[in-house]
């Protein structure tokens, strides 16, 4: 009784304590991370969400362990909430409960953060158990606990779920928000008799009220608030006797076969590899209309949007590879992230590397036949190469602020570390890989890591095999050395064909020079692997041979045969690009167009992407890729042509700035596409169903009728017709099909039908093949009808998580760049004031306009709109920030666009021989011992503008450019 009336008296105390008070010099303090005075034990919780009106009341009961000495408050973290009571008892003799007196509660609202102050300072080890009792708001911008809803035979259903990572879980519940702090969490729901609740763990009883219900949930193993979760709606189970069940809502539910019998495989892969079983009871599946990311891993309860779970039978076939691919990266994270979970966000990539890395590799474990390496070397190693290849963040990367803990989540923490553990995985082999990740996750199960305790398990497995890494490295060095720095390297290789001794020299690549850091002595850690055509050995094998840990040079002494051809970094396995004499490019151009399969396809895959990017850059003139991509003609693996594809966009877009002359080169590039698009279509017809073939007839039908390839134009429009005709087509051809359905129809018909399919179709694969479609309309009344539709809002037909990709849709065409023009320049307020994200899609949106806009109208136009007065100063240093892509844009054009004109006239539609005669390269002259060696010297055809004086000048400590005569290149070595 006693207790009962404390508690009443403190909370009637804490309703005036709660109210507003804050210390203003703690406003200031800009302090984002928790003291570490106390940790929680456990949480106890109770939601009721009232999704009629988007509130939700709460209570929270956890238990916080003291930890330091002369500690008086505790603080927790806390966003956007309204605490109505609370209570501190001291728990520690749980027989004998003492209340603490509360002194006052001190809101930290900028650090996201309260404390609760104490009359006394508590000893250390104690327990305090903190009750809170607070309301909040149901959100509607896809963070903390949010509302979704769908349309089921006309009538609209709400749901409410959670997305708590990496900073969320506070607006849902007073809580140590940070993923260190791991505790047992006991999650009560409140629902409506015709709703279902569910939690991370299964539930364990149930109160029935006169209207409401009231879920237990039983207690989950010791975990971050981050995977904390829960939903309430009306969402219906598939039927199957597996411990994986999928929810969605009942229009769709047949559409859950395909992951349904897939998903247990792929967790079994996970059990088998790590030699730990799933840890948990249950795993629960949901398709969530409106979801901000891909997919989310909370502990047994994987959130997802409705595109990787939902699957008709008529489904794209990447959509089925890609659904596969995100449902394993889910997966892996209940290992690598929910079991071992990195200690801060400083280390999100032990978390999100190793799921990237297994979304693919564990897949293949799966899906035998899919060849994920390929994949993973043009989708995630390729683009984490283009995408550091401007001055970013490293692998591990201090963060503090909530907007560095939000940008760290990107492409560098997700695809470049997967690309570096795949790189470890070569240097210590297979088997070692997985002993160490075994030792890894064993020893710190349900506990928190950093990068030091993941070396540690290498460096004691490797030790405990006699195995020796190289170079004298540990795994902790090797590892630091990718880890701690940003950027990656770039190697340029030359051989003396006396000597036969080979120079490697290495500096950080930047795709832009003039961001290139005078005197700059980064260096990297890479065992040196090549292959020759003599040898043609493309397996990995560890070499002896490291680079130099004191200089930028390297060199060693290479095979004794006369060679025609090198090539370094088989497979791709370094993170690094390769640039070479031109001697040795030209042989390489040779073997290509002779028999390209003498050549391993991930090293065709890469020496197009090396080239282009190297190119683009200023360290090699852009005829080499462009010759090089001549061969793609006797290319039948669709790997290289990925890299092509990608290669080639760059340039697609920069380049009709060019005027009339743009078409020589667009009509080379659509050849290409059309060559690829025909051998493709020519194995579909003939009854092939190859994963790899069906899903790269998708993409490359795209990408060959865009450019209007008259081939494919002709196919995609029969296809259509056939469709409109009521006659059922391949999922995989109806991005190609529809696209030009739509753009050559004459009149409104066959867009208002495809916007009425849009918003009535229940595929999910369909529907992504309409919204791009939408785009591709040559009337701008049209265009203006489809994004204006973004001002419907969240309920509209265009939902919240599709505006990014409807915004993509509308750019592919310079009408469609005008048109996002005119909507963000009268929209820009409205949007802004009344969508939820409204302020992320106007940035997109210029963003979107910055890096594609080539017209000088165009271009005036969005600098003015930038400097407006008027501009909101949230958005104007994105903005700054957006322009800074026009003005290199405009300086790479100006460098090379002539040149590639050039070459596109006289040998864009030519196909000439390439003579098969041995090229010598110029000799290099070994330095006297103990001097460095000089910068090596590239020989490169002039066939574009020289690069500016302040390119040549950063890259001058590296390599000197002699450029010859375009004209005797092309006699000598290619006539």
């Amino acid at each position: 009784m006693m207790f009962k009336l404390v508690a009443v008296l403190s909370a009637a105390l804490l309703c005036v304590l709660v109210r507003g008070q804050a210390d203003p010099d703690d406003q200031k303090m800009d302090v984002f991370r928790l003291p570490e005075d106390t940790r929680p034990l456990s949480y106890d919780l109770w939601f009721a969400p009232n999704i009629s009106n988007s509130s939700f009341e709460g209570r929270a009961k956890i238990v916080v362990e003291i930890i330091k000495p002369d500690t008086d408050k505790v603080t927790l973290n806390f966003n956007g909430l309204s605490v109505t009571s609370v209570l501190v008892t001291d728990v520690t003799n749980p027989k004998l409960p003492r209340d603490m007196v509360v002194t006052g509660i001190n809101y930290l609202t900028k650090n996201e953060q309260f404390e609760i102050r104490l009359q006394r300072i508590v000893p250390i080890n104690k327990q305090l158990l903190l009750t809170m009792n607070y309301t909040g708001r149901i959100r509607d911008d896809m963070i903390g606990l949010y509302k979704s809803s769908y349309v089921e035979d006309g009538v609209t259903k709400w749901l409410a779920v959670t997305q708590f990572e990496a900073r969320s879980a506070r607006m849902a519940f007073p809580c140590y928000d940070e993923p260190m702090y791991k505790a047992k969490f006991n999650i009560s729901v409140v629902k409506q008799k015709n709703q279902t609740a569910l939690s991370n763990m299964p539930i364990v009883r149930t109160e029935e009220g006169p209207e409401n219900t009231t879920v237990n949930f039983s207690e989950t193993p010791l975990m971050s608030t981050y995977l904390a979760a829960i939903y309430v709606g009306q969402f219906v189970p598939n039927q199957n006797d597996s411990k994986i069940t999928i929810y969605t809502h009942e229009t769709v539910k047949d559409q859950t076969e395909y992951v349904a019998t897939e998903a247990p495989k792929h967790l079994k892969a996970l059990e088998e590899y790590t030699g730990i079983n799933y840890m948990l009871p249950k795993m629960d599946l949901l398709a969530i209309p409106d979801f901000r990311a891909g997919a989310m891993e909370n502990w047994g309860l994987n959130t997802y949007r409705e595109f990787y779970l939902l699957l008709s039978n008529d489904s794209k076939t990447r959509s089925k590879i890609r659904a596969s691919e995100v449902v394993q990266h889910e997966f892996t994270h209940q290992w690598f992230g929910n079991l071992v979970t990195c200690k801060w966000w400083d280390y999100t990539w032990l978390n999100e590397g190793f799921a990237r890395y297994f979304q693919y590799f564990a897949t293949g474990m799966v899906r035998t036949s899919w060849l994920m390496e390929e994949l993973f070397v043009v989708e995630t190693n390729q683009n984490s190469l283009g995408y550091d290849q401007t001055p970013r963040h490293p692998i591990t990367s201090s963060v503090n602020t909530p907007e560095e803990i939000d940008n760290v989540f990107d492409t560098i923490t997700y695809g470049k570390a997967a690309s570096v553990l795949r790189m470890l995985k070569y240097v210590v082999s297979e088997n070692l890989f997985q002993l160490s990740l075994q030792n890894y996750l064993s020893k710190f199960s349900y506990s928190a890591a950093d990068p030091g305790d993941l070396y540690s398990s290498f460096d004691n497995i490797l030790y405990d095999h006699d195995y020796d890494v190289g170079n004298g490295l540990t795994v902790s060095e090797f590892m630091s050395n990718w880890t701690l720095q940003s950027g990656y390297p770039v190697l340029n290789v030359t051989r003396n064909a006396t000597t036969k001794l080979f120079f490697v020299t290495q500096a950080r690549f930047y795709v832009n020079q003039s961001e290139a850091i005078a005197n700059e002595t980064a260096a990297w850690h890479i065992c040196l692997t090549y292959t020759t055509d003599v040898s043609k050995n493309f397996t990995y094998n560890s070499s002896s041979v490291w680079t130099n840990k004191e200089s930028a040079l390297t060199v060693f002494e290479g095979p004794a045969e006369n060679i025609s051809w090198y090539i370094f970094n088989p497979q791709s396995i370094g993170f690094y690009r390769v640039n070479y004499e031109v001697d040795n490019w030209m042989a390489l151009i040779q073997q290509l167009n002779r028999t390209p399969t003498d050549i391993h396809v991930l090293n065709r895959a890469q020496l197009i992407d090396d080239a282009f990017n190297l190119a683009r850059s200023g360290q090699l003139d852009y005829s080499v890729p462009l010759h090089l991509s001549k061969y793609l003609k006797n290319e039948n693996n669709t790997t290289p042509w990925y890299s092509a594809m990608n290669g080639f966009s760059y340039l697609l877009e920069r380049m009709p700035r060019s005027g009339d002359e743009y078409e020589d080169f667009k009509s080379h590039v659509s050849s290409l596409a059309g060559t690829i698009y025909k051998k493709l279509e020519d194995l579909v017809s003939n009854g092939n169903t190859e994963f790899r073939v069906l899903s790269a007839w998708e993409t490359f039908s795209t990408w060959a009728c865009r450019l209007e390839n008259k081939y494919c134009t002709t196919k995609a429009q029969e296809y259509f017709n056939k469709w409109q005709a009521g006659e059922k087509i391949p999922a995989d051809i109806k991005d190609a099909a529809f696209c030009i359905g739509v753009k050559n129809s004459k009149g409104p018909t066959v867009f208002d039908n495809m916007l009425a399919l849009y918003n009535s179709t229940n595929s999910i694969s369909e529907k992504s093949s309409v919204e791009s479609a939408l785009g591709c309309s040559t009337n701008k009344t049209q265009l203006s009808q489809y994004i204006n539709h973004i001002l419907d809002g969240p309920n509209g037909l265009i939902k919240t998580k599709d505006m990014r990709s409807v915004v993509s849709a509308i750019s592919v065409t310079p009408l469609g760049l005008d048109v996002l023009y005119e909507f963000m320049s009268v929209n820009i307020n409205t949007t802004m004031d009344q969508l939820p994200n409204g302020e992320d899609i106007i940035t997109f949106i210029y963003s979107t306009l910055a890096s594609k806009m080539t017209d000088d109208d165009q271009i005036e136009k969005i600098k003015n709109f930038k400097n407006n007065s008027t501009l909101r100063a949230s958005v104007r240093p994105t903005f700054e920030n957006s322009y800074k892509v026009v003005e290199y844009n405009l300086e790479w054009f100006n460098s090379y666009s002539d040149g590639i004109n050039q070459w596109a006239s006289q040998y864009g539609e030519k196909e000439p021989e390439i003579e098969t005669t041995t090229l010598t390269p110029p000799p290099v002259t070994a330095a006297p011992t103990g001097r460095t060696v000089s910068p090596v010297t590239s020989r490169l055809p002039t066939t574009t503008s020289a690069p500016s004086s302040a390119t040549l000048n950063a890259y001058s400590s590296l390599v000197i450019l002699q450029l010859t005569v375009f004209a005797v290149f092309i006699k000598t070595y290619l006539l």
